[in-house]
């Protein structure tokens, strides 16, 4: 599970919320590994290892693996499973809404991270309504119902235009798997498997 290298010069969206959510479960499961190591001795403790390790591979392709990565060339975005490579060059424009989406000609490209409910925006909506009466006018009115992944909308917007004034060429879409993600799956979703059996002979 090694991390991607990011340019210096990339500029890279996250949700602290849900990256906080995994880092928490990896402190959770550290301890109860090693709690496991110290007193388990039976196919039972062996299951229950196995499982914290699987939890740890959906904490990282689920909440720490996920991100939107905008370079000097491109926009990547991270999810679950696959990494999905978008030229500045290629894209036509960003929508917002339920999540980030990268239009390229009529194929929409969906960021797996800072996606929003409808429950989320209402919830801002409402937030932001308590808040007017503290702001001046003109930032209640910028900060109205907004939600991060409008804000993000917002940015990768104001990059491509910068990008086009520079005359970003178009180049080819790529969409390729992530074989950190599926090692975190795979591998201890066998050694689930593989444990469950044992413990079942």
């Amino acid at each position: 599970m090694t991390a991607a290298v990011v340019p210096k010069s990339a500029r890279v969206f996250r949700s602290g919320g849900i990256r906080f959510a995994g880092w928490a479960w990896m402190i959770f499961a550290v301890l109860n590994l090693a709690d496991l190591a110290w007193r388990g001795r039976d196919a039972a403790s062996a299951v229950a290892a196995a499982v914290m390790l699987l939890g740890c591979g959906v904490a990282y392709a689920v909440a720490l693996r996920p991100r939107i990565v905008a370079d000097d060339e491109a926009v990547h975005f991270h999810n679950l499973l696959r990494d999905i490579r978008l030229p500045w060059g290629s894209v036509d424009r960003f929508e917002g809404g339920d999540a980030v989406y990268a239009c390229v000609g009529e194929q929409r490209y969906r960021a797996f991270i800072l996606q929003t409910s409808p429950r989320a925006r209402a919830k801002s909506e409402m937030r932001a309504q308590r808040e007017d009466k503290k702001l001046p006018d003109a930032v209640a009115d910028y900060m109205r119902g907004r939600t991060a992944t409008d804000f993000t909308v917002e940015q990768l917007r104001e990059i491509i235009e910068q990008n086009r004034k520079e005359g970003a060429e178009p180049g080819e879409v790529t969409t390729t798997w992530s074989r950190a993600a599926l090692l975190a799956f795979a591998a201890p979703g066998l050694l689930t498997l593989a444990t469950i059996v044992v413990a079942m002979v």
